[in-house]
């Protein structure tokens, strides 16, 4: 009889040994899914910190771009993943080759992706300073000569006028192209015009004029 109680108080002994580090592992387990999910929610805060003043979501049924909600773009199969990322935070424009890419979409002749890739521009702009604000210059030129009654018209649903200065200043800072002569502005002023006027109706002509004297004025911001 005693051999078969020790065999009994053997089994509970095991038993409850099995269940503690049951237990233990649950418990662990439960405390590293917090901790990663902590770090998670840490590293998209950081990640998003660039997005402050967008009034994003990240609902894509919620947050809107032109009109559209963003669902409109980014489940167009034509969409570029980068730009999917940027708006979800994934991707922060820096001085690198992959932001050339990214704001070189808001020339593309895909009339349904254009206005997100513009905002995408619009919104880097808005973020640009040191040495990003060497990137959004260029592709902020070409869309405006490429696409000028589209581009004032975005300019004018801004009241504040805060965007329109913001597009002449960081043109007028880096959107030289190689064969341009900085100490020439006004031959700069004169082909961009060009361009401008080739792309949409003459009754535009004056407000080219007055934007790509902005854009290039005879004495250049960077001097001043």
């Amino acid at each position: 009889m005693k051999f078969y109680f020790l065999i009994f108080l053997s089994f509970i002994l095991f038993s409850c040994s099995k269940k503690t580090d049951s237990d233990s592992k649950t418990l662990e387990s439960k405390t590293l899914d917090s901790t990663t999910k902590k770090s998670a929610e840490q590293k998209t805060s950081a990640s998003d910190s660039y997005q402050a003043g967008f009034h994003l979501t990240h609902n894509i049924e919620v947050d809107s771009v032109y009109g559209k909600p963003v669902k409109f773009y980014i489940e167009n199969k034509n969409c570029d993943s980068l730009a999917i990322a940027f708006y979800y935070g994934k991707y922060r424009p820096t001085d690198d080759n992959l932001t050339e890419n990214l704001l070189a979409l808001s020339s593309t002749n895909d009339k349904n992706l254009r206005p997100f890739y513009r905002w995408i521009l619009d919104k880097t702009i808005e973020i640009s300073d040191g040495a990003l604000a060497e990137y959004p210059g260029i592709p902020a030129r070409k869309y405006a000569e490429k696409f000028p009654e589209e581009l004032f018209n975005f300019l004018d649903s801004d009241t504040s006028k805060t965007r329109y200065s913001n597009w002449t200043d960081i043109i007028s800072y880096s959107g030289f192209y190689e064969n341009d002569d900085y100490n020439k502005p006004k031959l700069i002023r004169t082909k961009m015009e060009a361009e401008m006027i080739k792309n949409s109706s003459t009754k535009l002509q004056n407000r080219i004029a007055k934007f790509t004297s902005d854009c290039f004025p005879d004495v250049n911001k960077i001097d001043q």
